[in-house]
């Protein structure tokens, strides 16, 4: 295990001082008007590129929300969202997405192959390429050779890391993922929650994780971003410290994670 250094406040600038991801006082809602319900206000926030960032906050904030601004499917009232300078007006090339309901992300009538190499068809990839993608994909996520498998012949876990293989063979520069191991088991969690820090090192993607659960986002994140208040904005920015090397006893273990989590868990409750 990397030793980490000191938990420290963060900024709300890319480290690197060269944002990827980069959200620029957005505000979002729904509805128009008297009727408009605004669930984000003036919120900033910059990703750098091979970043790993969590962001947390209390059930209801709109952390789902957020992650639809910044995957194009929902349009910001206010304030813009871009990546690699390319500001986002509907869904990107350059975004993939993991949803945290996989099994109604995958189509049970199509292998987990068809299922990976599908999204590929809109980028114009022949069928040769998209299948050496999806198997390439299932390589990478520990499900090689199980590519002519249905998703419904599969476990909980083995359905998301198909999920999770499918956003990795699109290539796009940036992975969103919305909660993606909620509705698995503690064990199976912990497996997938390693395998995303693995893919992270050997891959260098930019991971942006939406979760709820506190030790989830500090386990995995370089960067925790805690949101809060109606509507929501940033409230808090904690850098982790740990490294690209983690372990699930000896980093949850370490005097450092657990200030952060309290630090996070009082910001919370306010």
């Amino acid at each position: 295990m990397t030793t980490p250094g000191a938990i420290h406040t963060g900024t709300l600038s890319a480290t690197s001082g060269q944002a990827l991801l980069k959200i620029d006082a957005i505000s979002m809602g729904y509805g128009s008007g008297a009727n408009e319900k605004r669930i984000l206000e003036d919120l900033s926030l910059e990703v750098a590129r091979g970043e790993f960032v969590s962001i947390v906050g209390p059930s209801g904030v709109g952390k789902t929300t957020l992650l639809k601004g910044l995957s194009g499917l929902l349009a910001p009232k206010a304030g813009t969202v871009s990546v690699d300078g390319s500001v986002i007006n509907g869904p990107h090339p350059d975004i993939a997405v993991v949803f945290q309901d996989y099994s109604r992300s995958l189509m049970p009538w199509m292998t987990t192959r068809e299922n990976i190499a599908f999204p590929l068809q809109g980028k114009g990839e022949p069928k040769g390429a998209r299948n050496r993608a999806a198997e390439e994909a299932l390589e990478a996520v520990g499900l090689a050779g199980q590519g002519d498998k249905f998703p419904w012949e599969m476990s909980g876990g083995m359905q998301q890391r198909v999920a999770i293989a499918r956003a990795l063979a699109y290539n796009a520069k940036v992975l969103l993922m919305d909660e993606p191991f909620a509705s698995v088991d503690a064990q199976t969690r912990f497996d997938l929650e390693d395998l995303v820090i693995d893919l992270r090192e050997k891959l260098g993607v930019t991971i942006m994780l939406v979760t709820h659960d506190v030790d989830e986002a500090i386990y995995l994140a370089d960067k925790v971003i805690v949101i809060a208040n109606k509507p929501a904005t940033v409230v808090d920015v904690i850098e982790t410290g740990f490294g690209t090397h983690r372990d699930q006893v000896a980093t949850k273990a370490d005097p450092r994670f657990q200030d952060a989590r309290g630090r996070i868990l009082t910001r919370l409750r306010k």
